[in-house]
């Protein structure tokens, strides 16, 4: 799974549960961004507690936020439509953004079991995003602070940029071409890109070492090629 932003799904179901304040609108969004805090998801002692802290406060005051949210209705609904804001600003987000989150998102498939990192590889739409947020949330606790720190406000501008319909980056299918056979040209040897060939376009039928592989093996390539092909294969992992 390419396009991860579980943190969409679970800020979408928080604030699905809050009841809009009246009143003095600057009052009313203190307001709204203390009772919004007290369902912070994470205990104190969590480091996902602050930057959720953070961002839920930022967002309990964006009001195109807070209506999309209201809009889907129930907690599920909520949560999917949290996830698919953060999934659809993803393609918005400058490359050196986009860049840092395939670094990040590398080092939490190696640091994840192999089943776990076969889930995240296969998964894609909002709805799944939705269900898998525990498990994903799980592994980004046990990251450095600056991965946490950065996840929160990627996942943060992801949904800022898709509410404010930001231009999403687009690239020549030149420069596609180029980064793709940058990429197989800098697997090691014949038989590592023959496994690569095979599997990379046929993940879901996979089995889950060779998901996991393949995924991993996609974004450790964001840190090892050069530019601009580390951009342009950033940008496409986050097209998936």
């Amino acid at each position: 799974m390419t396009r991860m932003l579980s943190l969409g799904a679970r800020i979408g179901a928080l604030l699905a549960l809050l009841l809009v304040v009246g009143g003095c609108e600057r009052a009313a969004d203190r307001l709204k961004q203390e009772l919004v805090a007290r369902q912070n998801p994470w205990p104190k002692s969590s480091p996902l507690h602050a930057p959720a802290d953070r961002m839920l406060r930022r967002l309990i005051i964006e009001p195109r936020y807070v209506s999309r949210i209201k809009q889907a209705g129930s907690k599920q609904k909520a949560a999917v439509a949290g996830a698919q804001l953060a999934l659809d600003g993803i393609a918005r987000l400058p490359l050196p953004m986009l860049e840092q989150r395939a670094k990040v998102m590398g080092s939490m498939l190696h640091a994840m079991p192999e089943q776990d990192c076969a889930r995240v590889a296969r998964t894609s739409t909002a709805a799944e995003v939705a269900q898998l947020g525990d498990l994903f949330f799980a592994h980004l606790e046990k990251r450095p602070a600056e991965d946490i720190e950065f996840w929160f406000e990627m996942s943060y501008q992801a949904t800022l940029a898709e509410l404010e319909q930001h231009p999403p980056t687009k690239l020549k299918d030149a420069q596609i071409q180029a980064a793709s056979e940058a990429f197989i040209l800098s697997l090691p040897t014949d038989a590592v890109r023959s496994r690569a060939i095979a599997v990379m376009p046929a993940l879901e039928a996979a089995s889950p070492a060779d998901a996991c592989w393949a995924t991993r093996t996609m974004f450790d390539a964001v840190t090892n090629l050069p530019e601009p092909h580390r951009g342009t294969l950033a940008w496409l992992l986050a097209q998936q």
